[in-house]
């Protein structure tokens, strides 16, 4: 591709510490079969592995289509928003996807599909496909229980089911508020999501186009579930508050929900582990329980009880 061709689609990659992986992603971008020009824009935030001697590699071999952007401070840790801060606004393209470095495409034919859908279905601002998970040894399938081979997807239905991760997301720019994103404090993909839905419909394409690593160094997927469960309620807290359209039964379920995971996560913490409960931890206990049903504080005291029987029955 020529660096004088505006690209119709973006592929932005996201790394960190990836050196054992990021050769597989990017095999997987440039094997891509379309119609139209792309380019790839890939951001590595300060790792300290060989993560960015592998970047600097292919963008020496592919200089036209592969952009590097190299951190020499990591920005994830100062909660810095990498999207609207520095790749989303390099992106040239009509169209963004998405995949970050530890995660890989197998399916050559996946950008040409996602962008024809969004092409002559202009009610449509994102798609995602289904994928496989793959924990180093085995690979296994979702059960999202979709038959369809399009799933509509708006705020009355969003994360039920949870089909849509970032790695096999495309979207159309001009959706994207960017303003709106630079000004979140809990950003993550499911802010991307809220902000695009409000522009148009999402669907699901019920077919296996990438894989999901499940493994250590993964930054979120290994993470404990009370960091992702407190961290994707703060998120989709603060979308239901930021975005009017948002505000769903769907959505305040989808609240709820994840806030009580959380809280009971905290109560197990509290009594089952030796462990000074975080901040985070604190508030969740006192958000949730204070002002739960009858039946749900009644299932409180009754956790309370066993894991304090428990934990005396082990001394």
């Amino acid at each position: 591709m020529s660096s004088t061709i505006q690209p119709l689609l973006s592929i932005v990659c996201h790394t960190f510490n990836q050196e054992s992986y990021l050769e597989e992603t990017i095999t997987g971008f440039l094997l891509q079969k379309t119609n139209f020009p792309f380019e790839i824009i890939i951001h590595d935030d300060a790792s300290t592995d060989g993560t960015s001697e592998i970047i600097k590699k292919y963008e020496n071999l592919y200089p036209n289509q592969i952009t590097s952007i190299l951190q020499t401070e990591n920005k994830y840790s100062k909660n810095i928003n990498i999207w609207s801060e520095f790749t989303f606004p390099t992106a040239k393209g009509k169209y963004i996807a998405i995949c970050e470095g530890d995660d890989y495409w197998t399916d050559e034919n996946k950008l040409q599909k996602q962008v024809d859908f969004l092409e002559q279905n202009p009610e449509f601002v994102v798609c995602w496909t289904d994928y496989l998970n793959f924990n180093g040894s085995d690979f296994t399938e979702n059960n999202f229980k979709i038959t369809d081979n399009i799933f509509k997807i708006d705020f009355n239905n969003l994360f039920h089911p949870y089909c849509t991760l970032s790695l096999t997301t495309v979207f159309k720019k001009e959706a994207m508020d960017m303003q709106l994103l630079a000004g979140l404090k809990h950003f993550k993909d499911n802010s991307l999501y809220m902000i695009l839905l409000r522009k148009g419909f999402g669907a699901f394409m019920n077919e296996k186009t990438a894989v999901y690593r499940i493994h250590v160094g993964g930054v979120y997927s290994m993470k404990s579930l009370f960091f992702q469960r407190y961290s994707s309620y703060l998120n989709v807290k603060e979308m239901f508050d930021t975005i009017p359209e948002s505000r769903t039964k769907n959505i305040a379920k989808n609240i709820d929900s994840l806030l009580r995971h959380a809280a009971f996560d905290a109560l197990r913490i509290k009594y089952t582990t030796n462990d000074k409960l975080t901040s985070d931890e604190e508030t969740a206990l006192k958000l949730f329980f204070p002002t739960a049903k009858g039946a749900v504080k009644f299932k409180y005291y009754k956790r309370i009880i066993q894991y304090s029987l428990k934990k005396a029955f082990k001394k």
